[in-house]
């Protein structure tokens, strides 16, 4: 199976929190890979030897890799992690992709024939023919359209997520865009509410982002904001500091912190 062919089984496996084992194997320029989750090859079929090996590389949690007759062998324990599509070719496309993949999300670029593979190292997959985003989607995917000033083929990017009900359909459009692709996509007949309930566009949470970059962090914050369930608000209005001033004045308080964050990208 290809990359693109195996990418909505892994938002799925990592929508329901599960583990699983990448398996790819390298012969000649050819590249197959497929996912062992459960003790179970969930595409295609593999030895029983490899699974066994896919099996010890969850248990211990290690990258392991084989040379074989004809080739090589890498087996990629994989822990649950938000997989992203981003739609588009520009800037901000570009720097969507590097920092999801810096947060250790897993990363998929789809376009049509603009696509050049030096502008996005390290993505998961990546395909200049729109019609595989069609296979690629599925109801846990994250899909981002982020094609600044916009390209013919976005609507039809838009119309795919929505009809394959992706969690979470987003377009990098200014307000009259957004309204100009809702129309369209109604014309379409996908249901409003269901577009109202699905679509976020114009994209983005507004904390005064600028540059690319910024514009980049701001939809990933909205993305976080929607996998995580958060409020959106300044934390110091979550968890208001002044309301324990006496506790700690009082000296009740003990400098000390139990928590410790989980990287996704360091595993």
């Amino acid at each position: 199976m290809s990359s693109c062919e195996i990418f909505p089984l892994i938002s799925k496996l990592s929508a329901e929190g599960k583990r699983f084992a990448i398996v790819s194997i390298y012969k000649g320029n050819r590249l197959e890979r497929t996912i062992v989750s459960d003790g179970r090859v969930l595409l295609g079929s593999l030895d029983r030897n490899i699974i066994e090996i896919a099996l010890e590389a969850l248990e211990k949690g290690k990258v392991i890799q084989k040379d074989l007759e004809d080739g090589k062998l890498v087996i990629e324990p994989i822990e649950p992690r938000p997989a992203i599509i981003v739609v588009g070719s520009g800037i901000i496309a570009r720097f969507l992709a590097k920092l999801a993949i810096d947060m250790g999300y897993y990363v998929a670029v789809v376009g049509s024939g603009d696509v050049k593979e030096e502008d996005f190292s390290g993505v998961y997959a990546i395909s200049n023919d729109l019609n595989l985003l069609e296979q690629m989607v599925s109801e846990d995917s994250i899909v981002i359209v982020a094609n600044e000033g916009g390209k013919p083929y976005d609507i039809d990017a838009l119309y795919i997520a929505m009809k394959k009900r992706a969690r979470f359909v987003g377009l990098l459009a200014s307000q009259k865009r957004a309204a100009l692709m809702i129309s369209l996509l109604v014309k379409r007949d996908i249901p409003l509410e269901e577009i109202k309930r699905r679509l976020h566009s114009p994209l983005g949470l507004d904390i005064g982002s600028k540059t690319a970059e910024e514009i980049a962090l701001s939809i990933l914050s909205e993305v976080v904001l929607d996998l995580r369930g958060g409020t959106g608000k300044r934390l110091q209005e979550v968890k208001n500091p002044y309301l324990l001033l006496d506790d700690a004045l009082a000296g009740k308080i003990e400098d000390k912190c139990m928590f410790v964050p989980k990287s996704l990208s360091q595993q």
